[in-house]
Order: structure tokens, then sequence, then C-alpha cells
């Protein structure tokens, strides 16, 4: 009788299912976090994008009205205006005869909120927005 005991209480040890969703938790949740750090990082990274082009696009229009003179000052007020965004984004304005163009280049460490892309890859955006002149 004292042996039995002990085999009863293996016996409903091993028949407990109570704890069976734990195993499946610990084996998905940690997939899931790493699939929610990517989106969470393309998604900021697409988004500074899109700010950064717009910035850069006012920059130009604000140019081929005469607001700006010169392609520094064109230069001048788009990285200072991508500071809250990117403070390491490069500009460069060129006028031309017909159009205004401003490529911006942004490192993506500056745009992502969790960093699990640049653990990969440094990866820099360069886009180029043209407006044409109409001054």
């Amino acid at each position: 009788m004292l042996i039995e005991k002990p085999f009863r209480r293996l016996t409903g040890f091993f028949g407990c299912e109570r704890g069976g969703v734990t195993v499946e938790a610990v084996l998905w949740v940690p997939i899931y976090a790493v699939l929610f750090t990517l989106v969470a990082d393309v998604s900021m990274i697409f988004h500074g994008q899109a700010m950064a082009t717009r910035i850069a696009y006012d920059g130009n229009r604000q140019a081929s009205v005469g607001t700006f003179e010169t392609e520094a000052a064109v230069e001048t007020a788009v990285l200072a205006r991508l500071q809250p965004y990117s403070p390491n984004a490069t500009a460069d304005t060129v006028f031309g005869a017909e159009a205004i163009t401003t490529t911006v280049t942004l490192p993506a460490n500056d745009l992502v909120a969790i960093g699990a892309i640049t653990q990969f890859v440094d990866v820099n955006i360069t886009f180029s927005s043209v407006h044409m002149n109409g001054v």
C-alpha cells in the first residue's frame, strides 16, 4: 500500500494535460515576436521614406517659386526638416535648366524602431525628387 501511492501520483502527473497549451505557446511566441519586430521596422522605414520624400518635394517646390535661390539653401532646409527623422541624412540638390532635383540618402538605422533589420544588413535608402523649375 505504501508503494502504490507514489505510482498513483506519477500516473496522475503524466496523464494530466493542463499545461498542454504552454508548450505550443513556448514554440510559437518567439516566431510571432520576430515577425512583429520585422513588420514594425519595415513600416517605420517606409514611413520615414515617405516623410523624407515629402520634405524633398517641398524644398524643390519652394526653390522653383523663388523662396530658395541656391542649391545650398535647399539642402540646408531639407536637412533641417529631416533632422527629427534621420540625423545622418544627406541631401544633394541640382538646379537644372528645366527642373530642380534633390537626392536624399537616409540610413535605415535612423528610421527603424526596434533594429531587427539593420542587424542583418546596413541599408541606405536613396531617392530623388524632381520638380519643374517655374522661375
